[in-house]
């Protein structure tokens, strides 16, 4: 009788996901210095080897990148008034909205810069095909940086008066403008371009499937999926995009903070129709194989 035990000992752990041996977070947002304990613990407990931390220069100076083999800073833009999108910081010191061409080869030249994202271009209403955003892509090609790309979601009523976001960040968003077939002339344009659709580009499934299943090149992420709609929805989405083949090419993005990170490492993790060597794809192995970092 001493299984019974041992059964009793186990039912609480019954349904619970297991912890992953290794993730990537390739949507990680840079933290305030004050929260950076708190999200490096979170990172540890999550067992996080690398993030993409996403910011602007100033963000990016700011936070102690010592551990340079895991964290990974990467520029965000365009910066409606000069300001980011998501935040509200201050951008580039001229103001601008796009940053210097000069200034990210400078970047990238002294190691400070390892990656181009969060193109929050819609957010501008500007769409991914617009020539205001094509020397950004020669630029990312020529010097092999990947670049990603915020494509579909938003917040509900982000464009509206009332909306709880700050006024730099919604008027002007497009909806239309996050269609992943504008990515069409763009991919074509620039074969060798390591680009990755942020959000898996929801609710835009056909349009994204088509996209990864004629551009092999192309790549995309979960991130904010796991919080931002019904995990149905979420789990939709992510099924369909496996089940057309393109497992090898999801990445997993926390869309940054503690909460955010245990949540949806937990809904891969719990995911019932994905095999354990696709969960690993999803968590780790993609991310390293698009980003060139040891496995």
């Amino acid at each position: 009788m001493k299984w019974l035990g041992l059964v009793f000992l186990l039912l609480p752990l019954a349904g619970r996901a297991a912890e992953p041996e290794r993730v990537i977070d390739v949507h990680w947002h840079a933290p305030r210095i004050a929260d950076l304990p708190a999200w490096t613990d979170a990172m540890n407990a999550a067992n996080v080897s690398q993030v993409i931390v996403i910011g602007t220069p100033g963000q990016i100076d700011a936070l102690n990148l010592s551990e340079g083999a895991r964290w990974i800073p990467s520029l965000t833009f365009p910066c409606e008034d000069g300001l980011a999108v998501t935040n509200g910081q201050r951008c580039f010191e001229d103001g601008s909205t796009f940053p210097p061409l000069a200034l990210i080869r400078s970047l990238v030249a002294a190691g400070k810069l390892k990656a181009l994202g969060e193109i929050n271009a819609q957010y501008m209403g500007v769409a991914p095909d617009d020539e205001r955003m094509e020397p950004y892509y020669a630029l990312a090609e020529e010097l092999d940086i990947p670049m990603g790309i915020h494509l579909g979601i938003a917040a509900p009523g982000v464009a509206y008066a009332d909306s709880k976001f700050p006024p730099h960040k919604s008027p002007h968003y497009s909806g239309a403008a996050g269609n992943p077939l504008a990515l069409e002339t763009v991919l074509v344009r620039h074969p060798k371009l390591r680009l990755y659709v942020m959000h898996a580009a929801w609710p835009f499934l056909a349009e994204m499937q088509y996209m990864l299943y004629l551009h092999p090149q192309l790549y995309a992420d979960l991130s904010a999926l796991q919080w931002t709609i019904p995990r149905a929805a979420y789990y939709s989405h992510l099924r369909a995009l496996v089940a057309a083949g393109f497992g090898k090419r999801l990445m997993f993005g926390s869309d940054g903070g503690v909460t955010r990170l245990k949540e949806g490492v937990d809904a891969v993790m719990a995911a019932d129709f994905l095999t354990a060597e696709q969960k690993r794809d999803i968590l780790h192995d993609n991310a390293a194989r698009f980003f060139r970092l040891a496995k």
